[in-house]
């Protein structure tokens, strides 16, 4: 099985720079997978668990939101925030969550399609650190 470089960059810095041969990412339009020799795409991404095996290790990272850049040898995640998934917040994670409930709950706001997508971001990101801070 071909291998292929992973990063995963932050505007604080990198979070993962490893060999892998496969990845699972969160889309904004759904989950996705990439293999090596992937035809070139850069795809907006959605907030929850990206998971990859990789030549050394298997692994996963939170993220919330960001672009990946989707290449033959290559896949660069740039988001605002990746967390390794052992050192996910499960109290950040249901602030979130009760945020957008009480948002949600109010009848005066009004959401446009950037929001929306915002808020899915966020929920999808939430909901991902609590399912792996269960473990």
């Amino acid at each position: 099985m071909a291998k292929f470089k992973l990063s995963i960059v932050t505007p604080s810095g990198s979070v993962l720079d490893t060999d892998v041969f496969e990845a699972t990412i969160p889309g904004a339009a759904g989950e996705f997978g990439v293999y090596s020799e992937h035809q070139p795409a850069l795809v907006m991404l959605g907030g929850g668990l990206l998971s990859y095996q990789g030549i050394e290790d298997n692994g996963e990272v939170l993220i919330r939101g960001g672009v990946a850049e989707v290449g033959p040898d290559s896949l660069l995640i740039l988001t605002d925030h990746a967390v390794l998934s052992g050192d996910a917040d499960r109290d950040e994670a249901e602030a979130i969550l009760e945020g957008l409930t009480s948002a949600e709950s109010d009848s005066e706001v009004i959401l446009d399609d950037h929001q929306v997508q915002r808020d899915a971001t966020a929920r999808g990101y939430a909901e991902a650190v609590l399912k792996v801070a269960g473990h």
